[in-house]
């Protein structure tokens, strides 16, 4: 395994080697030399000697970047649906934190837009939230009139969602806005 050097303990042994050369260079400057010759000289040399032996962290980091394998159960879209299951709009979830559900209008700004969709009239202006926490998607509904319905893919049952009662949701997992369907996956 490589070694790393790491760059504050190499900064720290670099501050007491530098106070160890001005205790050297100017004994009569420096109230109690010895005792300063020796604690800046130790300290120098461990903090050196950490900063050239520590191990390197294991483990790959996810850079900003990087998509999630297919392969997860991560939430990556969201899918508004039509009468036959096609695709009318689609929105990426990756790097998102929060979404509100609803439509827009001129008072508001939404990033689930259904104003456009077939049911338009159902959704209203801030219908839902979604809210990424520990890494799972939670789903709330904002008190709105035509409530909030959730399909889950593991056992196919609908759920009618209470207002302002989170709720955590699975890739497959389908939302009725109204009758608008939000598919996630």
């Amino acid at each position: 395994m490589k070694n790393r050097i790491k760059i504050p303990d190499l900064a720290a042994a670099l501050i007491c080697m530098t106070a160890f050369g001005i205790a050297c260079a100017y004994p009569d400057m420096v109230r109690h030399t010895t005792p300063v010759l020796w604690a800046a000289g130790l300290m120098a040399m461990a903090l050196a000697a950490l900063s050239l032996t520590a191990p390197q962290k294991k483990g790959k980091k996810l850079s900003y970047q990087e998509e999630p394998s297919p392969k997860t159960d991560l939430i990556t879209e969201l899918v508004l649906l039509n009468e036959e299951d096609g695709d009318l709009a689609v929105w990426d979830m990756y790097g998102r934190t929060s979404a509100l559900i609803g439509r827009d209008v001129k008072e508001n700004e939404v990033d689930i837009d259904l104003g456009q969709g077939p049911y338009a009239g159902m959704a209203d202006t801030e219908h839902a939230v979604l809210n990424f926490s520990a890494g799972s998607w939670y789903v709330e509904d904002l008190g709105s009139a035509n409530g909030l319905r959730l399909k889950k893919a593991a056992d196919g049952r609908m759920y009618h969602l209470s207002p302002d009662m989170p709720c955590r949701l699975e890739k497959g997992d389908c939302l009725y806005v109204g009758m608008n369907r939000l598919l996630l996956r």
